[in-house]
């Protein structure tokens, strides 16, 4: 399943504005917080800019014919499907209805993808998103993982893009 992996690395010096879902469980792991959700939603905004350079990542999976999960994202310019109005505000075009969770507003700066190949290409495991002390690994499975650790994630499958 082949996707367009360079709509993803364009969130490189977004900032990060928060993570959504209609369920979000939080844990500590030590000194780690683990989510979890069903189909959890990331917001993003262009550093020093309007409302109008936001954009929302909608995290899904499905499973192949031969039982691997792969991760699906969806750019899109509304928070659907979770509840959400419009507001007239100059950086936030809405307010989103919703567990939510964030971490300081830091930039991306890299984005990679990992995953494996097989006969139908590139497949996405899982994002890694660098900020300035943090990283955020999104995992695919029938609840997304989401990790926050000051620790760079290792052996998470094949380098798939990066920038």
């Amino acid at each position: 399943m082949k996707q367009l992996w360079e709509n993803f690395m364009t969130v490189k010096g977004y900032l990060l504005e928060g993570i959504y879902a209609n369920k979000l469980d939080t844990y500590k792991v030590r000194n780690d917080i683990i989510l979890h959700s069903v189909e959890p939603l990331l917001s993003f905004r262009k550093n020093n800019s309007s409302s109008s350079d936001i954009k929302y990542w909608k995290v899904d999976w499905i499973e192949d014919n031969t039982g691997d999960d792969i991760l699906l994202l969806k750019e899109q310019e509304t928070p659907e499907p979770l509840e959400y109005e419009l507001i007239d505000n100059p950086f936030h075009k809405h307010i989103i209805m919703s567990s939510s969770f964030s971490v300081p507003h830091t930039l991306v700066k890299k984005v990679s993808g990992y995953g494996f190949k097989n006969d139908n290409g590139d497949n996405l495991y899982s994002i890694v998103l660098e900020l300035d002390d943090l990283f955020i690994t999104i995992e695919t499975g029938a609840v997304i993982t989401i990790k926050i650790t000051s620790q760079e994630p290792g052996d998470l499958g094949d380098l798939i893009f990066s920038a």
